[in-house]
């Protein structure tokens, strides 16, 4: 049983990557927070990472940030060593989620997928960037 839970895991990430990569697109998108943004379908979601919490946030699309009510958020977390969990984002503040890694593990790719008024927006980030200072030498990831 466990076998299978990790093989659709696995098959679920790989299907969401694909969808993510086909919605991301390369182009520039604005950073409301400071994340990195991405589209997803008729919605872009932006992710940030910093001291191990993760805040991920819902945008329309013109990028501004929407409030989380009515809005579910889950993330699959694949770690270096392969394996695989799914979190339930809790929603933080009016317009973000947010859930925190743990500390003493390495990860590779978070895939946060969001709910809401029946349409799905799903997006892959990677989680071994290190976050980048602007051109003024500060870093906005926050």
């Amino acid at each position: 049983m466990k076998k299978i839970t990790i093989l659709m895991a696995v098959m679920m990430m790989t299907s969401f990557a694909t969808f993510a990569q086909h919605s991301g697109g390369d182009h520039k998108h604005g950073s409301p927070h400071g994340g990195t943004v991405k589209s997803a379908g008729d919605f872009h979601i932006e992710v940030s990472v910093k001291d191990g919490m993760v805040m991920a946030y819902l945008l329309d699309a013109n990028e501004k940030a929407m409030k989380n009510t009515g809005v579910a958020g889950t993330a699959v977390i694949q770690m270096a060593d392969g394996k695989t969990s799914t979190i339930t984002l809790i929603p933080s503040g009016a317009e973000g989620f947010m859930y925190t890694l743990d500390k003493a593990k390495k990860y590779n790719k978070a895939i946060v997928t969001f709910t809401t008024s029946g349409k799905t927006a799903s997006a892959s980030f990677d989680l071994t960037a290190k976050a980048k200072p602007a051109a003024d030498g500060h870093n906005h990831q926050h």
